[in-house]
């Protein structure tokens, strides 16, 4: 099922910030943009709530987020599923890695939240749970 435009808009508007928070180092915002329970799958691993993800984040390297529009699909009124590309440039040394993440979003009384992203790489193989080296 497609989003309504309000969706639409209020999903963008979620992952846009998912890109701007990292960019800005606001760890705080970007943790407030998923649910408690939340787990995140990345480099073969799954950081798990508000508390997983900060520690994720603590050993993350910084740098720019581009993220790409999300192919949003509705699961009922208040579940949504995204795919999404991202290509992050390292601030400290400018290489890229560039990568394809699976969300489930769910409303919230605080609006659309992040409830499960999966980041997989693109490699030359195909999508990776790792970087090319």
């Amino acid at each position: 099922m497609l989003p309504s435009p309000a969706d639409q808009v209020a999903i963008g508007d979620l992952l846009a910030r998912y890109c701007l928070t990292l960019d800005l180092d606001d760890v705080e915002g970007w943790v407030a943009l998923f649910t408690e329970d939340a787990s995140y799958q990345v480099y073969g691993r799954s950081f798990d709530g508000h508390a997983g993800l900060r520690k994720m984040m603590g050993a993350a390297p910084g740098g720019l987020h581009l993220g790409g529009p999300p192919v949003i699909e509705m699961d009922g009124a208040d579940t949504a599923r995204t795919r999404r590309n991202l290509l992050f440039v390292d601030r400290t040394d400018g290489v890229s890695r560039s990568a394809v993440y699976t969300d489930e979003l769910v409303r919230t009384a605080d609006g659309w939240r992040i409830r499960n992203t999966r980041c997989r790489f693109i490699t030359a193989e195909g999508l990776a749970d790792r970087p090319a080296r």
